[in-house]
């Protein structure tokens, strides 16, 4: 056998008998080579062997020796490959997209590469933040990105996963994969390295532990009696109490009518040395109407028509609750027709459907019609009335200044008191009177304003001017009173000095 001296000391090379052995750790996965059985049963026996055949199988050996030698020349001189976070897999299995979804779901979102010729499987995980920022009834977006056995896997972002309980979604459809939902976070497992959320209307079912129970859970009680205060209630086995001010939005008088509802609350307070637990269901309401109110808000538009309830009715018009925030409507947006009080035609809990008119810049106002969901009897008033046209009406009121003649539902013409007759008119009620049908004539027509002024002396005969009263003669003055020749006794006309005082002596009243 024939060797290269300067690869005996590091790369030793075993004789026919023998296996080719490396130790770098490129070399390791070197094939190794061995001799057949029937050459090494021939060269057990060499001694026996003709040497035709000894030589024979010499030559052999040396070309064995000599690739082997040659083989573990290229190994070395081949550059070992960079190592990498890698995990050995068999060459000849694949990975179906079931399996690659899954281990994919199973690292947290990472993007899976597979190397064909080593058989390597890389993951790549991007940045995410840490958990740290994330706290109890904190409400975020998640992804639905597994869905095994009873739990929902979802990315929420954060190096951990989520984990929903699917039997939240009792009773409704599950979201599809790579579906976004709301859910609010319950609690952060860093050493399952798992985030446990539920759904922001999802119940959590409470046991008699007090360990189970803590702030901000959100499950089922039943009411079992009402007090001053307001209700006791039932979390599982364990008593708990819901004050008259946390049972709904508005206050609520008689609670009597909820002993024996179950009903969904929130736990504010679980003090298990007082073994004290407070729950409230205007909590809950909030948090749920807030949310409504975020979505309503993001979508609201001038001019669109939704439907809602009628929440309160005031002298001056009504709210409406759009399903999470509130609109008012204004009495003269309630109908085309004049109404005295909105009463005439709401009441609450009524169902409406309302077309949104003004929006204020903080959002805070929003102003609604329901008239304007349907057709304005305006829109055909230019074509049915004209000038110097006689219609008859209805008169809904009167004022100081005049009329109102309704012509049809929704239509109505003035009469100013200047036009009633045409003498002078002191009270519009000495002509006409509220409910009286009458008719006018048609002076003007503006559809843009919806005005018709209306006439009724043009349709009166104009009395005949009235003859003038007879010129009165004048009596002749009267005649002056004759002038007195005799003077008046006393005064001033006396010239001569008298004895007597002016009225008299006063002696001759003694």
């Amino acid at each position: 056998m024939s060797a290269d001296p300067s690869l005996a000391p590091t790369d030793p090379v075993m004789t026919s008998d023998s296996i080719v052995e490396t130790t770098s750790t490129a070399e390791e996965s070197a094939p190794r080579v061995t001799l057949s059985p029937t050459g090494a049963e021939e060269f057990k026996a060499v001694g026996s062997i003709a040497p035709a055949k000894l030589e024979e199988n010499r030559e052999r050996s040396r070309d064995i020796d000599a690739d082997a030698e040659r083989e573990t020349r290229l190994i070395r001189e081949a550059p070992i490959p960079r190592q990498q976070p890698s995990v050995e897999v068999p060459l000849e299995q694949e990975l179906d997209a079931a399996l690659e979804a899954e281990i994919n779901a199973a690292m947290g979102g990472g993007a899976i590469s597979t190397e064909g010729a080593l058989g390597i499987v890389t993951t790549a995980i991007a940045e995410a933040p840490a958990e740290e920022t994330l706290h109890q009834g904190k409400r975020i977006k998640g992804k639905v990105s597994l869905l095994h056995g009873e739990d929902m896997f979802l990315d929420l972002g954060f190096r951990s996963q989520g984990i929903l309980p699917l039997k939240q979604y009792e009773g409704k459809e599950i979201p599809a994969l790579g579906a976004e939902i709301d859910v609010i976070v319950h609690k952060v497992s860093p050493e399952e390295g798992l985030i446990h959320v539920s759904l922001p209307s999802g119940r959590q079912k409470v046991s008699g532990n007090w360990d189970a129970v803590q702030a901000g859970l959100v499950v089922d009680c039943m009411v079992t009696k009402s007090n001053k205060g307001g209700l006791e209630v039932n979390v599982g086995s364990l008593r708990g109490f819901l004050p008259s001010g946390q049972v709904d939005l508005r206050f609520v008088e008689n609670l009597d009518s909820f002993i024996g509802q179950k009903l969904t609350v929130k736990i504010i307070e679980a003090n298990k040395a007082k073994r004290n637990l407070i729950v409230s269901r205007r909590a809950l309401l909030l948090e749920e109407r807030a949310h409504a109110e975020e979505r309503i808000l993001s979508t609201l538009e001038v001019g669109q028509t939704l439907d809602g309830t009628v929440k309160s009715v005031k002298d001056y018009g009504a709210f409406v609750d759009l399903g999470g925030i509130d609109g008012f409507v204004h009495i003269g947006q309630m109908s085309w027709q004049h109404i005295k009080h909105p009463r005439e035609m709401l009441a609450e809990g009524q169902a409406v459907k309302v077309k949104v008119v003004t929006i204020s810049d903080d959002k805070k106002k929003i102003g609604l019609s329901i008239k304007q969901t349907s057709h304005s009897p305006w829109d055909l008033a230019a074509s049915k009335y004209f000038q110097s046209q006689t219609i008859s009406g209805k008169v809904t009121r009167t004022t100081d200044f005049g009329a109102f003649v309704e012509l049809e539902p929704g239509v109505e013409g003035m009469i100013h008191i200047s036009e009633l007759d045409h003498k002078r008119v002191v009270r519009v009620t000495d002509v006409v009177s509220a409910g009286q049908t009458i008719e006018a004539q048609i002076q003007t027509v503006d559809p843009v304003k919806h005005r018709i002024s209306l006439s009724l002396k043009v349709l009166k005969a104009k009395p005949e001017p009235a003859a003038p009263p007879p010129e009165e003669v004048p009596e002749e003055p009267a005649a002056p009173p004759p002038k007195r020749k005799i003077p008046l006794k006393g005064g001033r006309e006396h010239d001569e000095p008298r004895s007597g005082g002016l009225f008299g002596n006063p002696s001759d009243f003694k």
